[in-house]
């Protein structure tokens, strides 16, 4: 089988030793600085009866134990907001797989993953301004340990990463939709030397709508430079029942599975907070050079992929 000879040959290739300490590098560098920061580490959920709705079509994840339906974790957005109310939890970060079955016509196979790992963190009582200052600094210490500690790797794969001193830009996706058109993200990304921020999207129900202003949101997205696209997204959330209720019926959605999550809202229970959620896959391909996602993981997940382990 030609296929399988080219799989093992290509787990031969130096780089794939290089990307592992790279990927070490990062995964001790992202955890050190969060617990230096006073952030508790929790471990993931992967199934549960709700789970992140995304912003986008995707085939269904599902389990049934004993009869009850269970989603695939797509992401720990709802998990980190009750987490929070949890005594001394009140900045948390979680290493987290998540699976989104993506549908092949909607995303590319060069930057989308079936099945990936994602950084995500949450902060009681912060606000979006706080959590980008967070994500600047993150970024920022994490590029600076792989050039001290994975020079070699770099250099082995042609990689050349910048000193990012500058607070990173923060733009709004209306100045960027004025000036470039819909496509904004990406011709600023490759147009673009230094990593940036995009603030209000319309996206989720769980990212705050501005109360002082409706249809504007307190969410952010971070583009990568050289095209490399975008790598996190995150938000101030929605907290308030009636608000969260109205964002919900805003998009048809069915309110059944979440019965819980909204009566722990009706209570109180949720915390006024933020967070996001860094694409560790991606953020590795960016600090490699490579340009195809499949290249910085053993076992190809990409969408279209053929799953041959």
């Amino acid at each position: 089988m030609e296929e399988l000879k080219r799989y093992f040959d290509s787990l031969q290739h130096p780089d794939v030793e290089a990307i592992a300490n790279i990927r070490g590098r990062v995964l001790h560098s992202l955890q050190g600085y969060m617990l230096e920061a006073g952030f508790k580490q929790l471990m993931p959920v992967l199934m549960s009866p709700i789970t992140d709705p995304l912003n986008h079509a995707v085939y269904p994840a599902e389990i049934k134990y004993e009869q009850r339906p269970l989603k695939l974790t797509a992401s720990m957005i709802f998990h980190k907001q009750i987490a929070l109310s949890a005594k001394g939890h009140d900045k948390i970060f979680i290493v987290a797989p998540n699976i989104r079955l993506e549908k092949a016509e909607i995303k590319d196979s060069q930057n989308h993953l079936l099945e990936f790992s994602q950084f995500d963190f949450e902060v009681r009582d912060a606000s979006m301004t706080q959590v980008i200052s967070l994500v600047d600094g993150l970024i920022k210490h994490v590029v600076k340990e792989v050039k001290l500690h994975c020079q070699a790797e770099l250099t082995q794969m042609g990689r050349q990463l910048p000193d990012y001193d500058a607070p990173f830009p923060i733009y709004s996706s209306d100045e960027l939709l004025a000036e470039h058109g819909p496509l904004f993200e990406k011709i600023m990304s490759e147009q673009s030397k230094t990593p940036f921020f995009v603030t209000n999207y319309k996206r989720e129900f769980y990212d705050r709508e501005n109360p002082e202003r409706r249809g504007s949101y307190n969410n952010y997205d971070l583009i990568y430079p050289e095209g490399y696209g975008e790598g996190l997204s995150g938000a101030e959330r929605e907290f308030e029942y009636e608000q969260i209720l109205r964002r919900m019926h805003e998009l048809s959605m069915d309110l059944t599975p979440f019965g819980n999550y909204l009566e722990a809202a009706k209570r109180g229970y949720l915390p006024p907070s933020a967070g996001g959620g860094l694409g560790i896959e991606r953020f590795l391909k960016f600090i490699s050079g490579k340009r195809q996602i499949r290249d910085v993981s053993l076992f190809d997940r990409s969408v279209g992929t053929d799953f041959l382990f």
